[in-house]
């Protein structure tokens, strides 16, 4: 593993003063506002003093120009990305395969589906060697997805579903099975690819996309409750360079959740499975995960069951299964230190509580020399709100506290159960984090974001920037410095993914691979961008002939997966429409 130097020194592209010189280029104040500590009891609400990057707000037409990113991508492709495709010059040490996964179809049988998040899963994939780029995409062929293919229409109930998505006459409420949709995330592992959602174990997929089937991963995850595997994972680089993969499975009840962690090393054998019970957790909401070197980390989100909901609105078909579950300002977030197997260092599992807050996803953890363990997350200090869909959405929503998140740092004490909270970032709403993936679960100064152009106290945005923070790991002093590189006001960019460069000795000397949704032309760029500095704006941009719908979570590989370059390989596209097959399936025309 490359040398890293210590967190907190000063590297190229990281002086102040180019900082301040670049945030006036872009009219973006050149002071962060001073991280801010939340008392243990304090709320925090989003604060009124007016903190702009400009005059903008986020208005209809371009909350307009969003929904254009979600509409659906009918045609699977394969084909050599043509240099005239390519604006600059992908780097030429530049060697992999970024895969990215996210929902495709948002209609079946011309039935729109109530929110974007029950899409079917639709694989994208990028491979890049020697400066050339293969591309391709491919949904996902889950039964549910073939069965509704060939019935072409609605069969099965998505967690945004109300009533009986199929039309029929009777909806049997006491059936909480939500759909295969395998749309969240993709990993490659072991010289395997896998499509992940966490409400159903992974669907393997081959090196070109094709679906192999739904997997178990070699009997380790089936056995234990109700068969899931989450949609999140951490790979975390051991003192002598190997690799650990750590995944989980949720199982829970109206008591208590149980959180089974899988750790496995390169060969995809399993090395330990660790069962954490977690009393009152049934509604936690444990979307992601974190780890260091002695724990696994879980938090624990404020949720409670809407049983008015449910009982009076579920239970008649007008309410889905999301929006039975409430945020509850009355309970605390709890931070969950489960102790990683074969270690020394850790203590005994330990729950931290907080002031709520709730959380999607972590940026990274580490731990100190005192033992002290601190988790950066994006955090909603002022709520969630999950009855947000299609037909309520509209610009409005990023004028109000829920859903709008701040970059925050726990410090957690496992000897004496407190926890420090500080707010890093709140100007820009980030999400989608990334941090150089040698530094999971380890100390880092560094993260990459995709964040809000609008940027008001009382107006924020969908993503659609590019943002760097710096800072130093442990206790918050002093003020992150930030570099943020824009698309442009009709263009959103998704979630960036951090590659190191080969040989590399500083954190961040590497590329920024993030897509960009264009919706002037309803078409999807792949943008490469210079970790160290986003002032320059992309090395290199893939402009596709078409579009990728927003999606959500990927992943880079080291591994080449794409047609050998020089290899002529005929340009393929397949309308879904047509119909769709799989190995030892029929064809289903719809």
């Amino acid at each position: 593993m490359a040398c890293l130097p210590r967190p907190g020194s000063k590297k190229r592209g990281e002086s102040g003063a180019p900082l301040r010189a670049a945030a006036s280029a872009l009219q973006i104040p050149s002071v962060q506002a001073a991280p801010r500590h939340i008392a243990p009891e304090q709320p925090l609400i989003v604060p009124e003093s007016v903190r702009v990057t400009d005059d903008s707000v986020f208005t209809a037409a371009d909350w307009s120009n969003v929904l254009k990113g979600y509409s659906s991508q009918y045609v699977e492709h394969d084909f050599w990305v043509d240099e005239s495709m390519i604006e600059g010059t992908i780097p030429e040490d530049l060697e992999g395969t970024l895969l990215r996964n996210g929902p495709g179809l948002f209609e079946i049988g011309g039935i729109p589906v109530s929110q974007p998040f029950d899409g079917d899963g639709m694989v994208s994939s990028w491979a890049i060697k020697d400066g050339r780029c293969f591309y391709r995409n491919r949904y996902v062929r889950t039964d549910a997805f073939m069965a509704e293919q060939e019935a072409g229409r609605m069969l099965f109930k998505g967690a945004f579903s109300r009533g009986d998505p199929a039309g029929g006459g009777f909806f049997n409420p006491f059936n909480l099975e939500i759909k295969q949709i395998a749309n969240t995330n993709v990993l490659h592992w072991a010289g395997r690819t896998f499509a992940l959602h966490e409400r159903d174990l992974p669907w393997e997929l081959d090196s070109s996309l094709h679906t192999v089937g739904r997997t178990d991963l070699d009997g380790t995850v089936g056995a234990v409750g109700k068969p899931n595997f989450g949609s999140h994972f951490r790979v975390f680089v051991e003192d002598d360079g190997s690799k650990r993969l750590v995944g989980t499975s949720f199982d829970e009840d109206l008591r208590q959740g149980k959180l089974t962690f899988f750790e496995y090393n390169e060969q995809m054998e399993l090395l330990y499975r660790t069962t954490a019970e977690l009393p009152g957790a049934g509604f936690g909401f444990f979307h992601d995960i974190a780890m260091t070197e002695n724990y696994y980390i879980a938090l624990e989100n404020p949720i409670s069951m809407d049983f008015s909901t449910l009982l009076l609105r579920y239970m008649t078909g007008r309410a889905c299964l999301a929006e039975c579950l409430k945020y509850d300002p009355s309970k605390r977030t709890k931070i969950h230190l489960i102790p990683r197997p074969g270690r020394s260092g850790a203590l005994k599992q330990v729950a931290l509580e907080c002031s709520p807050f709730f959380c999607f996803h972590h940026v990274n953890a580490s731990e100190d020399s005192a033992g002290s363990v601190n988790l950066d997350l994006i955090a909603m200090h002022g709520g969630v709100d999950f009855s947000m869909n299609f037909s309520n959405l509209s610009h409005e929503f990023f004028a109000k506290p829920p859903w709008r998140t701040a970059l925050t740092r726990l410090n957690l004490s496992p000897a004496t159960a407190k926890v420090r909270t500080s707010i890093l970032a709140e100007r820009q709403s980030l999400e989608m984090p990334c941090v150089a993936p040698s530094l999971v679960g380890r100390p880092h100064q560094h993260a990459y974001f995709q964040s809000s152009r609008v940027a008001q106290a009382s107006n924020w945005g969908a993503p659609q920037d590019i943002l760097k923070v710096s800072m130093p790991p442990g206790e918050v002093a002093g003020e992150p410095e930030m570099q943020r590189w824009s698309p442009g006001q009709d263009s959103f960019c998704q979630e960036p993914i951090f590659v190191p460069r080969p040989q590399s000795s500083a954190e961040d000397d590497g590329w920024l691979l993030a897509p960009v949704f264009r919706a002037a032309t309803s078409t999807t760029d792949l943008a490469i961008l210079d970790a160290q500095d986003l002032r320059k704006g992309p090395l290199a941009t893939i402009r596709l002939p078409h579009h990728i719908p927003i999606g959500l979570h990927g992943s880079f590989t080291q591994a080449y997966l794409g047609p050998q370059p020089g290899t002529e390989v005929q340009p393929r596209q397949h309308d879904i429409r047509q119909g769709v097959s799989r190995q030892g399936q029929p064809l289903y025309s719809s």
